[in-house]
């Protein structure tokens, strides 16, 4: 009689078990494919449009660095809030106020990054624009590109991560803060593409 509970516990603990193998060998891959530097931050490539998702430090910086050397035309920065000014974001002496007045513009409508990539592609579709470099932390980059993918799959995307001071992408296993923030992403991302994977069947359906 007691062998038919440890039956039962094996069909429980052995698909319990490979799924969390599974998402451990994930969590690495993912983590290994993070971009630590950027390919083109010099501005040597140029796009029509810069993409900057608020959220983290340096973000907008390199934007209008990048804008600042006419890497791109346009510069929009997703994620702004309802009450703040353009000169707050960006101070005078980043960028002159006759570029900021015809070329950067304020989003204020996501609230995420799926949010940050329907009001990018709203944008994107009002100003003719074909290709982008996207700006954001170098964690979040993974998952940016696969929201920005969905909504812009005609559009050239260039990735351009934000080394993130405080999180360390060598060795991360060896830093809870790091590992947390990391398993975190990872799992915003599954469920990420999960989403856009049921939404491109029910599409062709």
């Amino acid at each position: 009689m007691a062998r038919k509970p440890k039956r039962r516990w094996r069909r429980i603990f052995i698909p319990v078990g490979l799924l969390a193998v599974a998402w451990v060998v994930g969590l690495f891959i993912f983590v290994d494919r993070i971009p630590e530097v950027a390919g083109d931050q010099d501005g040597d490539l140029h796009t029509d449009a810069i993409v900057v998702l608020t959220g983290g430090r340096g973000r907008v910086e390199l934007g209008t660095a990048l804008l600042a050397r006419s890497a791109a035309q346009k510069m929009l920065i997703s994620g702004v809030a309802p009450n703040v000014a353009p000169r707050d974001v960006i101070p005078a002496t980043r960028l002159e106020s006759a570029i900021l007045e015809c070329c950067v513009t304020l989003g204020r409508a996501a609230r995420n990054t799926r949010e940050n990539a329907v009001e990018t592609a709203g944008w994107v579709a009002a100003n003719g624009i074909a290709s982008l470099r996207l700006v954001t932390a170098d964690f979040h980059m993974p998952r940016s590109l696969l929201e920005f993918h969905s909504r812009l799959p005609d559009t050239m995307i260039v990735p351009d991560p934000v080394k993130s001071e405080n999180v360390r992408l060598s060795r991360w296993w060896l830093w809870p803060g790091t590992a947390f923030l990391l398993a975190g992403e990872y799992n915003k991302y599954l469920a990420a593409r999960v989403r856009v994977l049921a939404a491109r069947v029910a599409d062709r359906n």
